[in-house]
């Protein structure tokens, strides 16, 4: 008989960590040349770090709506590949590409005409919007980049080829920190071109792992690319209709938040240059924290995809709340590690040349003490919920939260009250208490144990019901 302790076994395990950490190295490592790119341009002032953190911001909008098209990649390709179906994984790859250009390209054009107008929607600092402008108008020429690849690498790791992508991030992350190295300082007789060239070597290995991620799947993993019945599947309306019933809701979810987040930063921008490039630099290393366990929200979306394509709905259930709890306690025992060593952190910041160190180690001890909170709802939402297609009461969650109670309290107390940083950091905090509550109600009522890749239509609710009778 099932239970607790059989659903999570050796290799129950087994596959959560190979998932997990190719995934979460690849996170981090991304987090990290985030964190090193702002360490270099903090060399040149808190206007050019404002401005580096900014842009990435907007990109991480983008980002975001290419994600919530991915998505859709890791909950019907698991879904399918654990019925057994290769050709259902091809087809919503082919749907997902087409859909995250089609998305991409308007922003595309907007970056590449009116970045001036773009980043001035931030602070009016006119040092910070001369580097802002310049950082966007680089980097949005490259943007199309990751809506060719961020979807492949959710089909692979869909089926279980985590790895591949992981190595080919990699050598893009030590390309990308090479070349900034190389072109901001201008070493080894290149130029010297400052943020300028922080947007160049971004740009430059976008495109190279864009290359080399599309060569190595043609090379030895060829099953997984869109073949021509593929695309003329894709385009019929039972495909569309299914694809679009998971990857639509889940772009407007990201989408939304993504928005959120961008309110967030024109909020800290409001209160001064100095809260700005301070988030500037503390959001990437918060980044680095958080990336650790963005492979248990991969995993868990695989694995639980993976069950539920199979109709194990039982064991789905039980290995949603080892998968949710384990790494959240994971990410609390980071956060006290960084409150314990918060002198050692301080050093660090006053190397890093932040503009009030105290105000900064004040942030930092509040981001620590809210990651085990973001890493719950992370695993919980991306991770549970969406691997059985609940992605409305996913929305509602996610948004609820933001925009109901994190950002009026943000506005309130920032803006209204003027509040330092840190307070106004930890009054956000309560989003996340909002959405720990309600995440954890809706993995325990089980509504989000579906199978949505089955043609003859979905399990019978009173035969699910039989299946998770002792659960």
């Amino acid at each position: 008989m099932l239970t607790w302790k059989t659903a999570a076994d050796r290799n129950f395990w087994q596959k959560t960590w190979r998932l997990a950490i190719p995934v979460s190295l690849q996170s981090m490592m991304f987090a990290v040349l985030g964190l090193v790119d702002i360490m270099m341009v903090s060399q040149l002032g808190e206007e050019a770090v404002a401005a580096v953190g900014v842009g990435n911001r907007i990109f991480f909008f983008n980002l975001l709506l290419i994600v919530g098209v991915s998505g859709a990649v890791g909950v019907l390709a698991s879904q399918y590949f654990g019925a057994g179906r290769m050709d259902g994984v091809r087809k919503t790859l082919a749907q997902s590409w087409v859909l995250a250009i089609v998305l991409t390209l308007p922003f595309m054009m907007l970056y590449l005409f009116l970045p001036r107008e773009i980043v001035s929607f931030v602070t009016d600092n006119t040092t910070y919007i001369e580097y802002a402008e310049v950082y966007l108008f680089i980097t949005g020429a490259t943007i199309l980049t990751p809506a060719l690849v961020i979807p492949l690498e959710s089909a692979l790791r869909s089926v279980g080829h985590a790895r591949v992508p992981t190595i080919i991030g990699l050598l893009a992350v030590v390309l990308n920190a090479a070349l900034n190295a190389l072109l901001i300082f201008g070493l080894f007789g290149l130029p010297e071109m400052g943020v300028m060239g922080a947007a160049l070597g971004t740009s430059i290995s976008r495109v190279v792992q864009t290359i080399m991620l599309f060569w190595i799947t043609k090379r030895s993993y060829n099953d997984i690319l869109p073949k021509q019945e593929d695309w003329i599947a894709a385009k019929k309306k039972s495909a569309r209709d299914k694809y679009c019933s998971v990857a639509w809701p889940m772009v407007l979810h990201d989408a939304g938040w993504a928005v959120g987040i961008l309110v967030y930063n024109i909020i800290v921008g409001r209160l001064g240059v100095s809260e700005l490039a301070i988030i500037s630099l503390l959001a990437p290393i918060e980044g680095v924290l958080i990336s650790a366990f963005i492979g248990f929200s991969v995993a868990a979306s695989t694995i639980l995809g993976h069950e539920l394509g199979a109709e194990n709905y039982q064991r789905a259930w039980y290995q949603s709340w080892w998968l949710v709890f384990v790494s959240a306690f994971l990410a609390l025992l980071v956060g006290i590690i960084c409150a314990v060593f918060n002198e050692h952190i301080r050093v660090l910041l006053e190397k890093a040349n932040v503009p009030d160190v105290t105000m900064a180690l004040k942030v930092t001890l509040v981001l620590a003490f809210g990651l085990a909170l973001k890493v719950y709802n992370m695993v919980g939402i991306a991770g549970v919920l969406r691997s059985g297609g609940d992605i409305k009461y996913s929305i509602f969650i996610d948004l609820f939260a933001q925009w109901a109670v994190g950002i009026p309290l943000a506005f309130y107390t920032g803006l209204y009250l003027g509040w330092p940083l840190h307070w106004v950091m930890l009054i956000i905090l309560s989003e996340e208490v909002v959405k720990v509550l309600l995440t954890t109600q809706r993995i325990r009522v089980k509504r989000w144990l579906n199978n949505l890749v089955n043609d003859d239509q979905a399990l019978p609710e009173s035969k699910k019901e039989e299946t998770l009778l002792s659960a």
